[in-house]
């Protein structure tokens, strides 16, 4: 689960943001809270929502999450990017520290880069009583970490030098990974997890290119969560159609030849392919509705509002309990009602109270019904706005101590007390 979040100079973000998780001492919804290992009284919380006008920072900050997982996972620098509206700012160094807990660990990674280079990365163990440092890297200096403990060790004074000897246009965690040596990648391990598994964006167009595949399986649960959300789906059902007349002919060719066995294209995910000694079959899901009189009326999914297959592809955040998951979704609320996206957010909450899922959710929205203390506490709730400078802000509705918990906090963020709300001039 996600702790906190600290970056600076990325984007439309000059200075630092300071995103925590951290829960404070407010009463409602505590039941929800999940404790952080190794702490006694400290508690992360399960949801938080961030709103704010168009182009205030909100896509900037799921952005930069999404950038550091990218560079973590390719080892690529460029995706992230320094403030460019200040001329000495461009050439600082872009900061990103980010804490969390996996398998039981609390885990903080640092990572500043200037100009696509290395200025500094390091892993720590944060679990309380006993804090250890997996690696310390400087560019010039030699590798720092609590592990290697034996300078006669042949893996340890590897590590030492691959460390060492690491260009600054690469990232040492990312070749950990790579190579995984014995003497640092068992304890490294749980963040590739955090980032490559626990770690889910959802940006504002994506779509769950294996939806095919969830159909497939929870093809039930799908129909009955579209049945109580009163879309007029009556039955989701799977048919058999032509492979030939459903997908380009090269790319049909092209997973000939593959060594899958299964695809879903991304075209249409409602569409699966599949291989067995007869050549492609292929299926494709869908729904049912009901005319006047009665009768049934099959559709394809691409053919239901975008509200309904939006709808469709944020399930998986509800269906999704095998393994622990830290959603991140911009734009929540894009093409659905409020009645939908509050009913998201509560069942969400509901299954982290009952143990069905491990869970956080953190979603930008312009949705403001959903400012209401039975949905969202206070501390859960964040506002990114501009400056003059037209630099980004995130700040925490807890920072805003003249505001009670238990108040109207709809009403206040819509007086502008809260700031967040976009500035309309009349067009002369």
């Amino acid at each position: 689960m996600l702790i906190h979040f600290h970056f600076s100079n990325y984007k439309s973000f000059r200075d630092g943001v300071e995103f925590s998780m951290v829960a404070d001492k407010y009463l409602n919804h505590r039941d929800s809270l999940m404790r952080i290992p190794g702490q006694r009284y400290a508690k992360v919380l399960p949801l938080a929502a961030v709103y704010g006008g168009n182009a205030s920072g909100k896509t900037g900050f799921v952005s930069a999450l999404k950038a550091l997982k990218t560079t973590i996972a390719t080892g690529d620098l460029s995706v992230l990017e320094p403030f460019l509206l200040d001329s000495e700012q461009a050439v600082c160094p872009s900061c990103f520290c980010i804490c969390f807990f996996q398998d039981g660990q609390v885990y903080e990674y640092t990572l500043e880069v200037q100009g696509g280079r290395v200025q500094r990365e390091e892993l720590l163990n944060r679990t309380k009583p006993r804090e250890q440092c997996l690696f310390r890297r400087c560019p010039g200096a030699a590798l720092e970490s609590d592990l290697l403990t034996d300078s006669r060790d042949a893996e340890q004074v590897y590590v030492r030098q691959m460390g060492g000897s690491l260009p600054d246009t690469q990232l040492l965690l990312t070749t950990i990974h790579r190579l995984q040596p014995r003497a640092i990648y068992a304890a490294t391990a749980p963040c590739f997890t955090w980032f490559f598994i626990t770690l889910c964006i959802i940006g504002a167009d994506s779509k769950r290119v294996g939806l095919g595949f969830d159909l497939l399986q929870d093809l039930e649960l799908y129909q009955e969560a579209l049945q109580q959300a009163d879309t007029g789906i009556e039955e989701l059902s799977l048919k058999s159609v032509d492979a030939a007349a459903s997908v380009p002919a090269d790319m049909l060719e092209s997973f000939r030849q593959s060594a899958d066995d299964v695809m879903v294209t991304p075209e249409d995910a409602s569409l699966v392919l599949f291989k067995n000694e007869k050549g492609v079959n292929a299926v494709r899901c869908y729904s049912t509705h009901r005319t006047e009189d009665g009768r049934r009326v099959d559709f394809p999914l691409a053919k239901e509002s975008d509200g309904t297959r939006r709808y469709m592809h944020l399930l998986p955040i509800l269906l999704d309990t095998a393994l622990p998951r830290v959603y991140v979704v911009d734009e929540l609320d894009r093409s659905l009602h409020h009645q939908l996206s509050r009913a998201l957010v509560s069942h969400c909450r509901e299954n982290i109270r009952s143990g069905r899922q491990q869970l956080q959710l953190i979603f930008t929205t312009h949705d403001a019904l959903l400012l209401s203390k039975d949905t969202l506490r206070k501390d859960e709730v964040w506002v990114a706005e501009r400056d003059g400078e037209r630099v980004s802000h995130l700040t925490s509705f807890n920072d805003y101590k003249d505001v009670r918990a238990d108040a109207n906090i709809l009403k206040s963020y819509l007086e502008g007390r809260m700031g967040g709300l976009p500035h309309i001039y009349r067009v002369s």
